[in-house]
């Protein structure tokens, strides 16, 4: 039977939320990413093998290693009973050069291409993906990404510490963090609207960054902190830094009236996120940030007494 809904349960580590709960729909042809860290996809990975009719594709999954690459692939198509052509499934995961090696001496983009004979072949709704591109070269990241392109039919959620990844290969992207499924807004560049279109007095507060072609919009209170090193601005979200292009006076500007502090000539601090006031020495201060790796940023000795204000201490 199809899965209509996964719903994932909370799981808690010495009474802290590692994993809120949270369901995702079953959507039949969508690629789904979720953008998390690494405790949080082991919890969630765990929590989909409860599921039946869904296959799972972990990054440490192993293969026949003593069979070679065509007697793999006929082990499945006759497991799976395809009606396709062998020679059609070789090509579709582009492994003809290799049909004659043995699995154990394959390189690791082969190796993961070959994997997905499996799932091609899986009469399964739904596919999790673990990393799917870790470690792999370009030309295989985009016979997999053909792959997954072809199931019409399924259901595939990727499950990725690599932003750059599920913005290659997915329809939509939801950031997870301790306090829920967030999606993501993400532009190609090439897809913006004409500049000509008449905005009038439209203001939208989200924050430009980008990544290679794509420009990805934060909502404020997703940012943790922003840097600015020799003119180049970085803007922090859980941990992972994103190019932005306005100055730091530009998102002063635009980020003051939302609980941000220019802590520093070289800080911008969420509020919301600041967790301590350290004071090193008599002229030394620094701001603790509520972030998995406790980012600590300088505060300069004349905003303190400005801080102290906006908190009421």
């Amino acid at each position: 039977m199809t899965n209509k809904n996964f719903h994932i349960e909370t799981f808690q580590e010495a009474g802290e939320v590692i994993l809120p709960a949270f369901n995702i729909p079953y959507i039949a042809g969508k690629v789904i990413g979720i953008y998390t860290d690494l405790t949080k996809a082991h919890h969630l990975l765990k929590a989909f093998s409860a599921y039946k009719n869904i296959d799972i594709h972990l990054k440490e999954d192993a293969l026949y290693e003593r069979l070679t690459v065509k007697e793999h692939i006929k082990f499945f198509h006759k497991l799976y009973q395809s009606a396709e052509p062998v020679s059609s499934l070789v090509n579709s995961v582009g492994l003809n050069h290799v049909m004659n090696t043995k699995i154990r001496d394959l390189n690791e983009s082969d190796a993961r291409k070959l994997h997905f004979v499996k799932y091609y072949l899986s009469r399964y709704t739904s596919l999790v993906l673990d990393e799917p591109f870790q470690n792999i070269n370009r030309q295989a990241k985009q016979v997999i990404i053909n792959i997954i392109e072809s199931f019409n039919k399924k259901m595939v959620i990727i499950i990725s510490s690599n932003l750059e990844d599920l913005i290659d290969a997915c329809d939509n992207i939801y950031r997870l963090d301790k306090n829920g499924m967030k999606l993501l807004d993400i532009n190609n560049e090439q897809t913006q609207s004409d500049e000509s279109t008449d905005t009038g007095d439209l203001r939208i507060d989200k924050i430009p960054t980008k990544k290679d072609d794509k420009i990805i919009l934060f909502n404020p209170p997703e940012i943790d902190y922003i840097e600015s090193v020799e003119g180049e601005v970085n803007v922090y979200v859980s941990g992972v830094s994103y190019p932005c292009s306005l100055t730091l006076t530009e998102l002063e500007k635009r980020l003051v009236p939302l609980g941000f502090f220019r802590c520093h000539r070289s800080y911008i601090v969420n509020l919301q996120k600041v967790r301590e006031i350290i004071t090193w020495t008599r002229n030394s201060f620094s701001l603790s940030i509520d972030t998995a790796d406790k980012v600590t940023v300088p505060l300069s000795r004349n905003k303190l007494p400005i801080l102290k204000k906006i908190i009421g201490i």
